[in-house]
């Protein structure tokens, strides 16, 4: 059964309770408006190449290691494998990100710095080599807005984009407020924290998108024809019933039409149900999936099969893998995909072959609007310890927000996405 839930600023305008407007909503096969504002049916991908990309935000929940997902393989290596004796993974085992490739770039001079997880192989031989994968090291809130190492107050901040305060709304309902997004489901939240799409715009929580509606209902026609007439008119309740009913009537018949494979992981399902909703055309021009557990503070196995960070490596690479052959290069070439992590993890190993947590981190942008390569103002040719707020951690040196920053109004037209940040002058260049 599909499931969408409100969001808590949609109950809190009303006045209405969580419990009875789930309740109200168990009569429509489960389904619940996260943020609807009523029923709008101009669809944007893939059918309008002019409204821009669907964003696609894949959250590595827990601070997912920058030092293992990129390992050093240049003059940094050294410092590196000294500081993690059983946890480095060594440059013949890497796969080098350098100019070997000549459909990637490098305008910080990253080339041959850094390589990129033996379990991304499969991207690597793809997307990487064909120059629309960026990668983005040391990425994170630059020190002058937060050095916190708290996952929970990290998260709410990467997924409000902002530390203030005063910001109520994720980033991706900002996104998906900028490109007016009008069709019936035009965000999805799959197996993923709903804060970066709180707000007032429709996105949905979804669990399986052709497995909804009223199928379990006697007299199926004649309850939702009920449920319509019930909810005319205007006002938050009777516009959030009508976008409801849309969406169940959009998505409940969408086929499963996946053209390979997907692993057997629930990251990967999660992605299956992604371009299934993106493949038809229901006006969907964002979307989140979370792949958790990288909290990796005890054994964490990133240099071998088997190691808690090494398979959920294998998700994640594996899981994107199927994700982009599916929508293919016509999908692809509608669609930017976004990988990030609240923070990074300490420089060095613990005592119990582990890692703490840390500050940069890296980033990943994928799309035929990417350009490839290795992206970043600044990475150390030496990985050691300055100490302060950067404390047995790689300081951040890009702000995660500028990569995003340029790729969203490049292929979307928004600009302004994150309150209080201005884009540097020198672009990084990630888009095309």
């Amino acid at each position: 059964m599909t499931t969408l839930t409100p969001s808590t600023d949609a109950l809190r305008s009303t006045g209405l309770s969580r419990r009875r407007f789930l309740q109200g909503a168990a009569a429509v096969g489960g389904f619940t408006a996260a943020t609807a504002m009523g029923p709008r049916y101009a669809f944007a991908t893939p059918s309008e190449p002019g409204r821009g990309d669907a964003v696609v935000l894949i959250n590595l929940r827990g601070a997912a290691d920058g030092l293992s997902l990129t390992p050093p393989i240049g003059t940094a290596f050294d410092t590196y494998r000294d500081l993690r004796p059983t946890l480095h993974i060594t440059p013949d085992r890497s796969l080098p990100l350098d100019s070997s490739n000549t459909n990637a770039v490098f305008p910080q001079g990253m080339s041959g710095m850094l390589g990129l997880h033996p379990t991304f192989q499969a991207l690597y031989d793809s997307v990487w080599a064909a120059g629309n994968m960026a990668i983005i090291p040391a990425a994170g809130f630059p020190d002058a807005v937060t050095t916190s190492r708290s996952h929970f107050e990290s998260m709410r901040f990467w997924d409000y984009g902002t530390p203030a305060g005063d910001v109520r709304t994720g980033w991706m309902n900002r996104l998906m407020l900028g490109q007016a997004a009008s069709g019936p489901v035009g965000g999805v939240i799959h197996r993923a924290r709903t804060a970066p799409f709180r707000g007032s715009f429709n996105a949905f929580a979804v669990s399986q998108a052709g497995n909804g509606g009223l199928e379990a209902v006697r007299n199926r026609d004649r309850t939702f024809a009920a449920l319509q007439q019930l909810h005319q008119g205007p006002g938050f309740i009777n516009q959030t019933g009508l976008g409801t009913l849309g969406a169940v009537t959009a998505i409940s018949g969408l086929a499963d039409d996946a053209t390979v494979a997907y692993p057997d992981t629930r990251f990967a399902t999660s992605l299956k149900e992604v371009a299934r909703i993106l493949r038809g055309n229901v006006g969907c021009v964002a979307a989140t999936v979370d792949l958790n557990n990288w909290d990796h503070h005890d054994q964490m196995g990133a240099a071998a099969p088997g190691g808690a960070f090494w398979e959920n490596s294998v998700q994640l690479a594996d899981g994107l893998d199927a994700f982009i052959r599916d929508l293919g290069p016509a999908g692809m070439a509608e669609t930017t995909i976004i990988v990030l992590s609240e923070f990074g993890r300490t420089i060095d190993e613990n005592g119990n072959q582990g890692t703490d947590h840390g500050r940069g981190g890296t980033m990943f942008l994928f799309g035929a609007g990417v350009r490839g390569g290795v992206f970043g103002y600044d990475f150390p040719n030496a990985i050691v310890d300055i100490g302060g707020a950067n404390r047995r951690a790689l300081p951040v040196f890009t702000d995660w927000r500028q990569p995003v920053a340029e790729i969203v109004a490049t292929r979307t037209g928004v600009t302004g996405l994150f309150p209080g940040f201005t884009p540097g002058s020198t672009l990084l260049g990630v888009a095309r």
